[in-house]
């Protein structure tokens, strides 16, 4: 048994090792239609290099004039958006929202970063309350250095375009923890007890 929990504690010891190693990334993000972009990521001091590709196959995002009994399908199948909006609306969780991100843009010591973004729910109102957490957090990066951010709401249409690169270096094991924190914090379980709720 001390056998068996001395080597659970070696490899737990060696796995926070390697997560405790920088990890560098840089990527490049386009979608309009479909998704396109690549990665590539430089770990354990150049030791392990490796490219990832990820072209998407989304539909593009058009008006087009739908009989009545499919629009009530489309309707169904986009009742996940008020459950986010409904997230949103948790008061507190907007500037805990903006807290975390500030922290993980902190933590990635990002370089060069550029993000075009226009994006919309469908519904005005959604896009409005989305607009309360993203209109802030878009003139608080455009403040940081080597970053410039331009994001855009779409009050009208669904749509999600989106033109971005850059690179990062960054802690795997410091994001793990951050992201940890945030997700398991009493106010991000009260905002999806909220989104749930909503959802109902």
């Amino acid at each position: 048994m001390d056998t068996v929990l001395l080597t659970i504690a070696i490899l737990l010891a060696l796995l926070l090792a390697l997560l405790a190693v920088p990890l560098s990334m840089s990527f490049s993000i386009t979608r309009e239609q479909a998704l396109q972009g690549d990665a590539r990521f430089r770990w354990l001091f150049g030791l392990v290099k490796f490219q990832a590709h990820f072209p998407g196959e989304a539909p593009a995002l058009k008006h087009e004039k739908k009989p009545p009994a499919e629009k009530k399908a489309s309707r169904k199948a986009s009742n996940n958006t008020p459950d986010v909006a409904a997230l949103f609306k948790h008061s507190a969780f907007r500037p805990h929202l903006m807290k975390f991100i500030k922290h993980l843009l902190r933590a990635s010591h990002a370089e060069d970063l550029y993000l075009r973004l226009r994006i919309g729910l469908g519904d005005p109102a959604d896009t409005g309350m989305l607009w309360i957490v993203m209109g802030p957090l878009s003139a608080m990066m455009k403040n940081l250095h080597s970053i410039h951010i331009d994001i855009e709401p779409e009050f009208i249409e669904a749509v999600i375009e989106i033109e971005s690169h850059g690179r990062f270096q960054l802690i795997p094991l410091q994001f793990i923890a951050l992201s940890t924190a945030f997700i398991l914090s009493p106010t991000t379980l009260r905002a999806w007890r909220v989104m749930q709720k909503a959802k109902q």
